[in-house]
């Protein structure tokens, strides 16, 4: 296994980790009526990592991929562009939460059902997206690239790490990092 595909596997695992524990803050966060500020802290760190990694190097090396891909006589196609159409949608929708967040951490009004609303439509269009690229893209990758192609895909990208999960993560993602591994978040992100 090529290891620029092997990457991209091990991102989807740690970004449903990640959504996970998202989901498990967005509940705490909508669970009470005061505002833990650690919470909402971890909630704008996870929003940064969603902005930074994989809009910034996950998704263009899939989308490096996903043109060598239509190179070759496939018939999942339609996945091909579906996907590429998400990156678009998660990146716009990744901003657009960030600014929900951090209106509400600078302590503008925002109503909580919209905040409610884009978060669980964030989740969705999150986790159908991996889905869609676990079980038609990555399939396809398998099938239909060779060691030639991946060749050349190495020249157009650096070897990249997953900053949250890499053991040189940088500083910034530490406090988010630890509350990925408590056991108890942990089992509930598997769950």
């Amino acid at each position: 296994m090529n290891t620029i595909y092997r990457q991209l596997c091990c991102d989807h695992k740690h970004m449903q980790q990640m959504l996970n524990a998202f989901e498990q803050l967005l509940l705490d966060l909508f669970g009470r009526s005061d505002r833990d500020p650690n919470t909402l802290t971890l909630i704008l760190d996870a929003l940064d990592y969603f902005s930074v990694y994989p809009d910034k190097y996950h998704h263009p090396v899939e989308d490096l991929i996903l043109a060598r891909l239509l190179t070759k006589p496939i018939h999942g196609r339609d996945a091909i562009y579906e996907a590429q159409m998400q990156h678009e949608q998660i990146a716009a929708a990744t901003k657009h939460m960030c600014a929900l967040f951090y209106a509400v951490a600078n302590d503008a009004m925002v109503e909580r059902r919209v905040l409610q609303g884009a978060s669980n439509n964030y989740l969705q269009l999150q986790r159908s997206h991996i889905s869609l690229e676990n079980s038609a893209i990555f399939p396809q990758i398998e099938q239909y690239l060779d060691a030639e192609d991946w060749k050349q895909i190495n020249k157009q990208v650096a070897e990249i790490k997953d900053p949250l999960f890499d053991e040189n993560a940088k500083k910034i993602y530490e406090s988010l990092r630890n509350y990925l591994v408590q056991p108890e978040t942990a089992e509930k992100a598997l769950a």
